[in-house]
């Protein structure tokens, strides 16, 4: 078979064709590649270079720390009221929501038993009246006789002393007048030696007896007064299991007394605050489901930590609660604290945290962004103090901080302070 060949001047002109159709292609390539970014390396330039910010100037102020306070709202004083004894109750006086003052009756209970006990102790006491008063008598009666018989024995035996010296008498009649001397002396000393301190025996415990007949008495006049039970304070009725007519069982709880006439509301705080909470320290409370603001004072701030929770109690008591409030709304509070007085501080949106470092955008009087790197001491919800890298003056940028970088140059849109 016969090869044919083509000659060397056609291959040399296709091999140039095809080199001019490549480079014309990549020509073309790079052109479109370069048109279709050109906007986008423009506007990333541009936002780079050109930003808008609100900026902060600045300068020495007291540094202030907010704590919140929050807890719920508890009346002055709620007083359960139980039966002390078992009985029946014979009246009640009070309903739910009822408004009671001091000593207002407010349940009695049958008193029947207890005023017939009451009665026969009376009678028990009377009689051990009586029964002292008798003893008193006859005691001192028969002091009297013995006193009067040792001074007549004494009277007689010495007449007799004499009359035995002149010979009027025998030895054996002075003998029987000083046996009579004698027997009347024991008499005397007998009643005279069984005292109970200064009060004869006998007397004393007839007054014993009259003292316990006394102790019955005052016990059951207590217990009929305790059958009626009375309002102990102002308040109003939040509680009531009690029927007339019903049995009921001792020391069982049948009303609720509570005085909304004062509200406080306890708070816990940590350690980090405690120390700045004083007694006497005026703030003002939100109670949220009022949409209303009381004014309070805080009353008491505990000695101790709590061991369960690990934090303190304080009391705020609201100045001037008012008939809308009720025990256990949600009640908030807080209170500003100077952490430093006179120091530089800046918002903390202005401070950039990156591996340890704490670095702001700082604007030059060219608008043009520098970025500095800064020594940050206490902080707070809103600040952030600075110890070192900024001087009173400055002026640093605060927002669309993701857009700056050394150099940039800015416009401010807001300035603050």
């Amino acid at each position: 078979m016969k090869i044919h060949s083509f000659p060397a001047h056609i291959l040399h002109s296709n091999r140039n064709k095809l080199i001019a159709f490549g480079l014309v292609f990549l020509l073309a390539c790079l052109a479109i590649y370069a048109y279709s970014h050109a906007g986008i390396v423009k506007k990333i330039k541009d936002d780079t270079v050109h930003a808008t910010v609100q900026a902060y100037r600045l300068e020495r102020k007291d540094m202030l720390r907010r704590i919140t306070l929050s807890g719920q709202t508890v009346p002055v004083a709620q007083v359960d009221l139980s039966t002390k004894y078992a009985g029946k109750i014979s009246a009640i006086y009070a309903e739910l929501g009822d408004t009671v003052e001091p000593g207002q009756v407010l349940l009695v209970q049958d008193t029947q038993d207890a005023l017939l006990t009451l009665q026969q102790n009376q009678a028990a006491l009377q009689q051990a009246a009586a029964d002292t008063t008798a003893t008193q008598s006859q005691f001192d009666a028969d002091l009297q006789k013995a006193e009067v018989d040792y001074a007549t024995a004494s009277m007689n035996y010495n007449r007799y002393v004499i009359l035995k010296n002149e010979g009027a008498v025998s030895q054996k009649e002075l003998d029987t007048m000083y046996q009579a001397l004698i027997v009347a002396k024991s008499a005397l000393d007998n009643l005279q030696s069984q005292n109970v301190g200064d009060t004869p025996a006998v007397i004393a415990a007839k007054q014993a007896a009259q003292a316990k007949a006394g102790y019955l008495v005052d016990s059951m006049s207590e217990e009929v007064n305790d059958l009626t039970l009375r309002a102990p304070r102002y308040g109003v009725v939040t509680y009531r299991n009690a029927e007339a007519g019903a049995m009921a069982p001792a020391n069982t709880k049948v009303l609720t007394i509570t005085d909304t006439s004062g509200m406080y509301i306890d708070c816990s705080v940590s350690e980090a605050d405690v120390a700045a909470m004083q007694v006497g320290m005026p703030l003002s409370v939100s109670i949220e489901s009022l949409a209303s603001d009381y004014d309070g004072i805080i009353t008491y701030v505990s000695p101790t930590m709590d061991a369960t929770t690990k934090t303190y109690v304080i009391r705020i008591t609201l100045s001037h609660p008012d008939t809308a409030l009720r025990g256990g709304m949600f009640a908030q509070s807080s209170v500003q604290v100077l952490q430093r007085p006179q120091t530089l501080c800046v918002p903390k949106e202005a401070v950039l945290e990156q591996n340890g470092t704490s670095q702001v955008y700082v604007i030059n009087n060219d608008s043009t962004i520098e970025m500095r790197t800064v020594k940050t001491g206490l902080r707070n919800d809103t600040d952030i103090e600075i110890l070192d890298g900024l001087a009173e003056g400055d002026v640093i940028a605060t927002t669309n901080l993701a857009r700056l970088k050394d150099g940039s140059d800015v416009t401010i849109e807001k300035e603050t302070r």
